[in-house]
C-alpha cells in the first residue's frame, strides 16, 4: 500500500506499508463504501498506529494516511490525536477526519498554575478527507498555538507546607491517591511562633524521588537556594516487629544543590550505593546500642523478634533545606520527609 509522507517510509518495506502488520478488519473499521472504492481504518496488530486507507472494490490498495501515532511523527516525541481518549475522530458534517498535530515533553520550568510534568502542546489542527479518486486531501489546517493539558482528567490538588517566611508546595490529582506525597492539603505548626522544621511521615512505598515542588516566599523575602540530603540508619527486622536505631549512629549525606529556578525544584534520586552508606562502628558498640533499644538479643534463630544477626541500612529521612533572605536577614527552613521502610 502506497503512502504519502517521506517520514512514514522509515521502517516500511520497499516504500509500502505491509498489510500483514495490521489486524483484520471489523465492521467498525469500515468508514465508507462507495461505488468504486472502500475507505477503512487500519490498526496495527502491535503498536499505536492507525491509518486511514482506501481500496478498490477488487481489494487493490490506493493510498493510506497516518492518522494516529504514539511516537515519532515530525518531531522526536509527538503524535497525532484528537484527544487522549479519542485518538481517531470523524466529523460527520465535514466528512473529514480531524486530528491535532501534537508535540509533548516536559516543560523546563513548571508553575503551580501548570504543575504537570507531562504537558502537551497543541501545535496545529487539521482535517483530512478522501476525494473521488480515493486519494487523501488536506481540507483544513490551522495553527492552534501553545496550549497544554494534563494526561490526568482530574484537577491538580495543592499540598502546602507553611512556614512564616515561605511556603513549600507540591501537587497531586484528585481521585489519584497514589500521586500524593502526603494527604493533607495544608500543614503548619499549631502555634504562632516561627519554626525552622516541619516533618512529614510518608506512607510505605510512596515515591519521593524526582518529585516537583514550588516555593512561595512571603512579601519582602527571596529564595537563595534549595538543597537536599538523606540520612541512613540501622534497622533490625523481625517476623512481626522491627527495631530501629534512629537515635544511634546515622549517615548524613552532603548537601546536594537542587538548582531551584523560578521558585521550582525537584528532589533528586540517590546515586547507586548511597542508600547503604553508614558510619564505622565496633561490634561492642552495636551490641550495646541494640540492647538499649531493642532489648535482649534472642538466641533462637527462628525467633520472630529482631536479632543482632539480621539488620539493614535504610534511608530514614530526606531533608530539604530552603535558604532565604528577608527583612530580618537570612535563614533556613527544613522540610523532613520520613521514609517508611518495609521489613
Amino acid at each position: 500500500m502506497g503512502i504519502l509522507n517521506a517520514y512514514e517510509q522509515k521502517g516500511v518495506e520497499d516504500g509500502k506499508v505491509p498489510l500483514h502488520r495490521f489486524r483484520p478488519l471489523v465492521k467498525e473499521d469500515v468508514v465508507e463504501l462507495r461505488d468504486n472504492l472502500a475507505v477503512v481504518l487500519l490498526h496495527e496488530r502491535q503498536g499505536w498506529r492507525v491509518r486511514l486507507a482506501t481500496f478498490t472494490l477488487e481489494g487493490d490498495p490506493i493510498q493510506s494516511f497516518l492518522l494516529h501515532d504514539r511516537y515519532g511523527y515530525l518531531y522526536e516525541k509527538n503524535f497525532r490525536a484528537y484527544s487522549f481518549d479519542q485518538p481517531v475522530h470523524f466529523n460527520t458534517d465535514a466528512k473529514a477526519f480531524e486530528f491535532y498535530q501534537l508535540m509533548y515533553g516536559y516543560e523546563p520550568i513548571p508553575s503551580i498554575e501548570q504543575p504537570s510534568q507531562d504537558p502537551v502542546e497543541h501545535q496545529s489542527f487539521h482535517q483530512v478527507a478522501v476525494n473521488a479518486r480515493g486519494e487523501m486531501e488536506l481540507r483544513f489546517s490551522e495553527t492552534t498555538g501553545k496550549r497544554m493539558f494534563h494526561r490526568s482528567q482530574a484537577p491538580p490538588v495543592i499540598h502546602e507546607v507553611e512556614f512564616h517566611e515561605l511556603s513549600v508546595l507540591t501537587t497531586s490529582y484528585a481521585g489519584e491517591q497514589e500521586s500524593a506525597l502526603w494527604s493533607e492539603t495544608h500543614l503548619t505548626h499549631g502555634d504562632m511562633d516561627s519554626h525552622d522544621t516541619i516533618a512529614i511521615p510518608l506512607s510505605y512505598g510512596t515515591p519521593w524521588e524526582d518529585r516537583s515542588f514550588f516555593l512561595q516566599p512571603r512579601e519582602g523575602h527571596s529564595i537563595v537556594d534549595v538543597a537536599q540530603r538523606h540520612e541512613n540508619v540501622l534497622v533490625f527486622p523481625g517476623d512481626g516487629t522491627t527495631c530501629e536505631l534512629s537515635d544511634w549512629k546515622r549517615y548524613q549525606s552532603p548537601w546536594k544543590d537542587l538548582n531551584a529556578e523560578e521558585r521550582f525544584f525537584q528532589t533528586q534520586s540517590l546515586e547507586p550505593g548511597e542508600a547503604s552508606l553508614f558510619p564505622a562502628y565496633t561490634e561492642a558498640e552495636l551490641e550495646q546500642a541494640f540492647a538499649s533499644v531493642c532489648g535482649a538479643n534472642p538466641t533462637d534463630p527462628g525467633s520472630p523478634e529482631p536479632s543482632l544477626s539480621h539488620f539493614r541500612v535504610v534511608v530514614e529521612r530526606i531533608v530539604i533545606r530552603v535558604r532565604f533572605e528577608g527583612p530580618s536577614g537570612s535563614g533556613s527552613k527544613y522540610l523532613i520527609l520520613y521514609v517508611a521502610s518495609g521489613c
